[in-house]
């Protein structure tokens, strides 16, 4: 996905060469917890199962959208995210007679007392995800008084680190990456068209990914308060609500299944440059 990301940039400084432009960007800092559950399908963590509740943190996103003035060229977007918490998380082991002995050895090491069953504990975790995505759609009704609708097609890789720390030197621990593809859909109404100089706007979109009986998806809703800089670029900030949603079938993965919701609200400097 990376690769992409790189194509796409590049596909985007040729074209600016060539052909009139218009870019917007956006940055800025999401509000965003973690709540799920995995469900382990490998090694020693085979059908174990970990219960996430971490609390809201402080995390970076970055876009941009590039658009031609080229009949039948659609808009490109790219976009970046990470998220960072940490929390508790109740753990169940469910494993084998070997692997539960090879568990308790690990403890007897650290303990003199020892929970023999480690089923319904609770312990210190951590989640990092980081998502790339990359996508074309064509947008419509832009020049009319009526929402503009966009959609579009494209990828999105997303990674994860997952560590829940049983005692120093053990830990329940995941991490993984997968590429996705994505049906992007999207309404925007700007509020007053006429005022090229302060531009109040309003959107809300949503993805769908198609990854074998996994269910993913994401939905955000925002406003944006744009206003004239100088002849080539307005800047502006954008607040918004934004909620990925994940189902996981551990045979799509193959490593881990279980659900995740990531939600929160987000806040960022907009810029458009023509």
């Amino acid at each position: 996905m990376k690769k992409i990301v790189l194509l796409f940039s590049l596909f985007g400084l040729l074209s600016l060469s060539a052909l009139d432009m218009e870019i917007d960007v956006g940055t800025g800092i999401q509000y965003t917890g973690a709540d799920g559950n995995l469900i382990y399908a490998k090694d020693i963590w085979e059908g174990s199962s970990a219960k996430i509740d971490h609390e809201n943190s402080t995390n970076f996103y970055i876009w941009t959208d590039i658009s031609i003035d080229q009949d039948y060229w659609p808009k490109m977007r790219l976009e970046y995210s990470h998220i960072k918490t940490e929390g508790n998380s109740g753990i169940d082991i469910q494993s084998g007679k070997d692997e539960i002995n090879f568990i308790i050895d690990e403890v007897e090491k650290k303990l003199n007392e020892v929970d023999l069953s480690l089923k319904g504990i609770v312990l210190d975790s951590y989640l990092s995800q980081s998502t790339y995505e990359g996508y074309l759609y064509y947008e419509y009704f832009e020049e009319t008084s009526y929402p503009s609708i966009g959609v579009g097609l494209g990828v999105k890789m997303f990674d994860f680190t997952y560590r829940a720390t049983i005692i120093d030197g053990l830990e329940f621990t995941d991490n993984g990456d997968e590429t996705v593809p994505l049906l992007f859909f999207k309404s925007r109404y700007e509020l007053d068209k006429e005022d090229d100089d302060v531009q109040l706007s309003f959107e809300a979109s949503g993805k769908v990914y198609l990854f074998g009986d996994s269910t993913m998806y994401d939905y955000l809703v925002k406003t944006d308060f744009i206003m004239k800089y100088n002849e080539t670029t307005n800047l502006g900030l954008e607040v918004g609500y934004k909620a990925v949603v994940y189902d996981i079938k551990g045979s799509d993965i193959d490593t881990v299944g279980g659900n995740m919701d990531n939600s929160g609200i987000y806040i960022g400097l907009v810029g458009h440059f023509r």
